[in-house]
């Protein structure tokens, strides 16, 4: 086999794998608002022939760039016209085993084959990323394409390049301006800016340059296809909504921000070490490696221009009026490769200690604590834990026959990974410690998530409460509630509808209502699903309560 076959082959077994792993829970129940929204819009585009502007079953306008919604719908038209969960979500499936390929083809060729085979592992297995695979949202197709166009920019730093990267470039960003808006430019010009300062070298000489500029050109280019029209159609409020997504998140509510999901300055950081664990366990010797000068030299830029994107998905959310959970992901295959390279450094100093001293201390905790669940089962039960940490231990001394393989498996990789620190075999080091993480990261992706959501969510409960509602209108306390619109098929109003017969409620939001209300609610089905809530119920309403 040549090496061009024999290349293409790995990288055709790498993919297999990584899609493997990445699609552990792609059937599970949506829970909450966002992805039953998202499946609502691609719904719109599927169904009702809204590709310009989607909407969801209440009516709202699709807030996000299409691009993620086109390319679900046509994953659904292409295979039954059904919007389930499986297709909702199968783009961020094939996205986040593109990228996790990608990581692993691009640190290969530019840091070395050791570091590109451990990144793989790495990123494969941290939450963060390999749950964010499963979702249907924008953000893995988004990371996706902002690694291609960041990665494909770095010859053009060094001379003008060919008209064909230019474009490659281009193409990439306005592929994610239609998937998140103008953001992808902005990270991916703070990155560079933030790599040439480390390089010590200055960001504005690129401004007197043409190559940044027909980049850029190309990208709006390819932004305005949606753009332009959506806003021609759609009007003023379309302008708003385009306005709200794009500068209204990243500015404070005092500067005109629209103020929503409002957190403290070191939330992202904060998630971004939750997020990425156990890989952030190794970002400090890996610091200390660029220190002491034990990461070889010819190695160092390739790494420092990959963790200069991470570094500005940190500061640009960190400063942003909005932060959420899924704004950290950009930032995870530049910290995968920068700790695939604590592995392979080419002296045994201070970094290699510190490496060695934290992977023995992770698999002797994670033992730890393994073990003293398995023989102290109630120990959880005395802890004060939240809802959700209380509703994933029930299901973690549920697992039975699974745990126990886990178990069994999770010891061989500790005990592997103590053998090579011992022998002071790194690259086994490495490869031990990845897979650990690898097999912690499919207990909760392939067991404890799923087996939550279908405890939680409204899927089982919905076709009962459609065999009493039939035609009649099923209302909620209040708001709206996407994940019942879903499953029950239709937008389920508040009380305030005049037309209410129904009332789907949880206990929490009964007791919010007036007594003389409830006198008049009789109970025809209770779930017993759980929740922060607790277990919703339907309710008939008399007409004095409707009033």
């Amino acid at each position: 086999m040549n090496p061009h076959a024999r290349k293409s082959a790995l990288l055709a077994g790498a993919a297999l794998f990584a899609f493997v792993v990445l699609v552990q829970g792609i059937g599970a129940p949506f829970q909450k608002d966002a992805e039953p929204q998202s499946a609502e819009w691609i719904q719109s585009i599927v169904r009702d022939g809204n590709w310009l502007i989607p909407h969801d079953a209440y009516g709202y306008t699709d807030r996000k760039p299409p691009l993620f919604y086109w390319l679900s719908a046509i994953v659904a038209k292409s295979t039954g016209a059904i919007v389930d969960e499986v297709r909702a979500r199968a783009v961020s499936v094939m996205a986040g085993t593109a990228l996790a390929v990608s990581v692993l083809a691009w640190t290969a060729a530019n840091v070395g084959a050791s570091e590109g085979w451990l990144a793989f592992i790495l990123i494969l297995g941290t939450y963060g990323f390999a749950s964010r695979a499963t979702e249907a949202l924008t953000d893995m197709l988004l990371t996706l394409l902002l690694f291609a166009a960041y990665s494909a920019i770095v010859p053009l730093l060094e001379s003008s390049g060919s008209l064909r990267r230019k474009i490659v470039v281009g193409v990439m960003l306005g592929l994610g301006i239609l998937t998140k808006g103008p953001v992808a430019i902005v990270l991916c010009a703070l990155a560079v800016a933030i790599y040439l300062l480390i390089e010590r070298r200055n960001p504005l000489t690129l401004v007197r340059e043409r190559w940044p500029w027909q980049v850029v050109a190309i990208a709006i280019v390819i932004g305005a296809v949606w753009y332009v029209p959506a806003a021609i159609v759609g009007g003023h409020k379309v302008v708003r909504i385009i306005f709200a997504e794009n500068f209204g998140h990243f500015m404070p509510a005092r500067l005109g921000g629209t103020g929503e999901s409002y957190r403290p300055f070191y939330f992202i950081g904060a998630r971004l070490l939750g997020g990425a664990f156990p890989m952030t366990l190794l970002i400090l010797p890996a610091a200390l490696a660029f220190y002491t000068g034990e990461i070889a030299a010819e190695k160092r830029r390739a790494v420092i221009y990959q963790i200069s994107m991470s570094l500005a998905v940190l500061i640009f959310f960190s400063i942003a009026s909005v932060k959420r959970d899924d704004y950290i992901l950009p930032a995870l295959p530049g910290i995968a490769i920068l700790c695939a390279s604590v592995f392979t450094l080419s002296e045994r100093g201070w970094a290699s200690k510190l490496r060695d001293a934290i992977v023995v201390a992770f698999a002797l905790g994670s033992i730890a604590v393994l073990a003293g669940l398995f023989l102290l089962p109630s120990f959880g039960t005395h802890l004060k834990l939240q809802s959700s940490d209380e509703a994933y231990y029930a299901v973690f001394q549920k697992m039975g026959v699974p745990l126990a393989l886990f178990a069994l498996g999770y010891l061989a990789l500790g005990a592997a990974s103590i053998i090579a620190v011992v022998r002071r075999q790194a690259i086994l080091i490495g490869v031990a410690f990845g897979l650990a993480a690898l097999s912690q990261s499919l207990l909760w992706t392939a067991g404890l998530r799923p087996a939550l959501a279908y405890a939680r969510s409204v899927k089982s409960f919905a076709p009962l409460v459609n065999e009493y509602v039939k035609g009649d209108q099923l209302c909620i306390p209040s708001g709206v509630n996407y994940e019942l619109s879903y499953y029950y098929g239709a937008a389920v109003p508040d009380v305030g509808n005049p037309r209410c017969a129904y009332l789907i409620a949880t206990p929490v939001e009964l007791d919010a209502m007036t007594p003389e209300y409830r006198a008049r609610l009789r109970l025809l089905a209770q779930s017993n699903l759980i929740g922060g809530g607790g277990p919703p119920a339907l309710f008939e309403i008399s007409p004095e309560a409707a009033k």
